[in-house]
């Protein structure tokens, strides 16, 4: 398992709290949640060697000073606004 940190310009968090959202990503369906995961195909962008599941219901943020290194592997956009979808349902935020 590894995990996918965020940072984007649609963060809400001002420049003065520097954290980054992090996903973890796994390629064990039995860590995923049927219908509230994000499955990552295969595809050079994205790094993933195997289909993969973001889990939204992980999500955690941490300091952006503990992130050492930085890849060139990107989720799309649609992705991304699908996570954001997951993470507001997790929470209870739509019904």
């Amino acid at each position: 398992m590894f995990a996918l940190s965020a940072v984007s310009a649609m963060d809400a968090r001002p420049a003065s709290v520097p954290r980054a959202k992090r996903w973890p990503v796994t390629g064990e369906p039995a860590l995923a949640i049927p219908g509230l995961t994000v499955v990552l195909q295969p595809r050079p962008s994205n790094g993933c060697k195997k289909v993969s599941d973001l889990l939204p219901q992980n999500l955690t943020c941490v300091a952006k000073t503990r992130i050492t290194a930085v890849t060139s592997s990107r989720i799309t956009a649609a992705e991304l606004q699908q996570l954001r979808q997951f993470v507001v349902l997790t929470i209870g935020g739509l019904s």
